[in-house]
């Protein structure tokens, strides 16, 4: 385990974990498995939750706020433009001014569109948004969306045949 903080637009974070808030069998399930993962960083795609519902059973009031920062993603879009709104979306519904952009590039692999994704990560820098891009292992196109004003870059990083999970790398 590495002792230094993640440091990710001048927020320190002792955990690297970065939890998911999909395929709970509960929201009920899905606060115990946040509160048990020693997370502080708590990843939620703004396409699958309804932005409007502000009653006590919501999505987001299962995640606390004083403990997890919340973490839009774009999943699910296959353009920039797709990505470009639904991560503004989720800013105006309150969430973050962070964003994991992700734009789909295979629908049966799920890997990214690597031009689309640049091309999203500039326009949400200059819209004043920390981007963390969500990428593949090719490192030049990781450069590319440092240089672009990327916080930081999440690598897709093959570890078998049929698994697959994602670092945080900053390039300085």
């Amino acid at each position: 385990m590495n002792d230094k903080p993640l440091i990710i637009a001048g927020k320190e974070y002792r955990s690297r974990l970065i939890v998911g808030t999909g395929k709970y069998s509960t929201l009920e399930a899905m606060k115990e498995a946040l509160e048990a993962s020693g997370s502080e960083m708590v990843t939620v795609a703004v396409r699958r939750i309804n932005l409007q519902d502000k009653s006590e059973r919501s999505f987001l009031s299962y995640i606390d706020r004083n403990k997890f920062t919340i973490l839009p993603n774009t999943a699910g879009c296959y353009t920039a433009d797709d990505a470009i709104r639904i991560a503004r979306l989720g800013r105006e519904a309150g969430l973050s001014n962070l964003v994991k952009l992700e734009v789909l590039g295979d629908e049966a692999t799920l890997f990214p569109d690597n031009e689309a994704l640049l091309q999203a990560t500039r326009v949400l820098v200059k819209d004043g948004f920390i981007v963390m891009p969500y990428t593949n292992d090719d490192l030049i196109n990781a450069r590319k969306l440092i240089d672009a004003g990327a916080a930081c870059v999440c690598l897709l990083e093959r570890r078998s045949d049929q698994e697959w999970e994602f670092k945080i790398l900053r390039m300085l």
